[in-house]
């Protein structure tokens, strides 16, 4: 085994680790704090900033550290609520696959391919979470959306939740990114 090759996979694990065990922080301050922010249409759902490091775990190491950051999201929350968890890991995997899908094909050499991803991952999220929501909401939470027609209705609402959630996620994550690799540009992988 080549030193770069031990090297570069000691910075993944340590770089996966830390912007993991941040999402897990994040989560319970933000939680405990009261400082997630409610959706003013729908106040149930809430905006946090827990994309923000899953997005830069995936920009700085790739699929499958944001992956695993998405899935540490998923375990922190569902410690309080396992069905918020399953849906904001999908939010935020969905998200980080429509990213992916755009620079898998073509490598960001200029703002307009970068710009291209972020709305792909944008409109991944809003699509993904419109279907799920509509197949889960009425069998998860059947007081409140006793039939699919009751979800339909509130899909408008929630898809705008999660277009703004989603551009916190991508911008946020966009611009750390370019903010570490300003300062530590060994860490960049293109």
């Amino acid at each position: 085994m080549s030193q770069l090759y031990v090297k570069r996979k000691s910075v993944f694990i340590a770089g996966t680790a830390l912007l993991g065990a941040m999402v897990a922080v994040l989560d319970w301050v933000f939680k405990i704090a009261g400082l997630k922010i409610p959706f003013p249409l729908l106040p149930f759902l809430k905006f946090d900033v827990l994309g923000i490091p899953m997005l830069l775990s995936f920009f700085l190491f790739g699929f499958l550290s944001g992956a695993i950051t998405s899935m540490v999201a998923w375990l922190s929350i569902s410690f309080r609520d396992p069905f918020s968890g399953f849906m904001k890991f999908l939010a935020e995997f969905s998200t980080i696959i429509g990213v992916y899908l755009v620079l898998r094909a073509r490598r960001p050499t200029s703002n307009w391919w970068k710009t291209i991803s972020m709305v792909s991952g944008i409109l991944v999220r809003v699509i993904v979470m419109a279907v799920a929501n509509i197949l889960l909401l009425p069998i998860f939470m059947p007081a409140f959306y006793k039939t699919y027609t009751a979800v339909i209705v509130v899909i408008p609402l929630i898809s705008v939740f999660n277009a703004i959630q989603g551009a916190v996620g991508v911008f946020g994550g966009f611009l750390f990114y370019e903010a570490v690799i300003l300062r530590l540009p060994s860490l960049k992988t293109e």
